[in-house]
């Protein structure tokens, strides 16, 4: 008889532990979870800021050289028409306005992928990126009249950094997005670099 009541404790017992047990292994699973979501926020953090500091000299030297070039005093100042036929003939000034578009990019590209944190790239440079497409945008434009796939994720980059920016929002400038996009704000603003 005390081999069968030990049998019955056993059973009752292990109902418990089992749940114990899987609360536990859940629980780990959880913390394992949330350290390689860090980890993943770290890396792609570090890689961001890699990436830019490699290429933000070259973009900032590339950026000055085409301005100069186009005799664009800053970057408010929009590409005209007579740019862009400058652009188009003159081989060296193309592929400077080129590699420079390209670099830029390149970090969408990353961001579309996850490999870079588009806050981070907001916080150093947002208002560069989204200034330099608007005054390269008639050139963009030119060049797909070939292939509308040119820098269509340099665009889409610039769309969400418009909305952290708060284009759109009332009393916004000519830069404003549609309606329909709602604004995204950074939890964390901090002053930008100049690059060009």
């Amino acid at each position: 008889m005390n081999l069968d009541l030990f049998a019955n404790w056993a059973d009752i017992l292990s109902i418990p532990l089992t749940v114990i047990g899987l609360i536990l292994v859940l629980h780990q699973l959880y913390l394992t979870r949330r350290e390689s979501e860090r980890e993943h926020t770290r890396t792609r953090n570090e890689m961001t800021l890699n990436a830019y500091t490699a290429v933000r000299k070259d973009l900032g030297v590339l950026t000055s050289k085409v301005r100069r070039k186009m005799n664009i005093k800053d970057m408010f100042d929009n590409v005209t028409e007579e740019h862009i036929d400058i652009i188009m003939n003159n081989k060296s000034l193309r592929h400077d306005v080129e590699e420079m578009l390209n670099l830029l990019n390149k970090f969408a590209v990353g961001v579309k992928y996850d490999v870079f944190n588009i806050e981070m790239i907001n916080d150093l440079s947002g208002k560069y990126f989204i200034k330099t497409h608007k005054q390269f945008e008639p050139y963009i434009l030119r060049l797909r009249q070939n292939s509308n796939t040119f820098y269509v994720e340099y665009d889409n980059l610039v769309m969400q950094l418009k909305r952290m920016h708060g284009y759109g929002n009332s009393g916004a400038t000519s830069d404003s997005m549609p309606p329909s996009l709602s604004p995204h704000q950074s939890q964390s603003r901090q002053p930008e670099a100049n690059i060009g």
